[in-house]
């Protein structure tokens, strides 16, 4: 199955299926992360912004391509904007 911009991918069956570095999306705060672990039913997520929080896995899908271009562009702006507070 092909996801797309609008087509939603299907809820991990086990935290077994995630794995750090991946990017899913956090049905419960409506956003697109990175994997930064996995601990039980628990997965740690964290945005280029610096925001890292906790949900459990059974809230997350894997992220589209689009979300993952998404995540991509906001490290890009981050990245610019601590080149200008420097």
């Amino acid at each position: 199955m092909t996801t797309t911009r609008t087509q939603s991918a299907r809820f991990f069956v086990s935290p077994d299926d995630i794995r750090a570095g991946s990017v899913v999306y956090d049905q419960d705060g409506a956003m697109v992360g990175m994997v930064r672990g996995v601990s039980q039913l628990t997965v740690t997520l964290e945005r280029p912004t610096g925001l890292i929080w906790s949900v459990p896995y059974s809230r997350l899908r894997p992220g589209t391509e689009h979300e993952a271009r998404q995540l991509q562009t906001l490290a890009k702006l981050q990245r610019v904007r601590r080149r200008g507070l420097a």
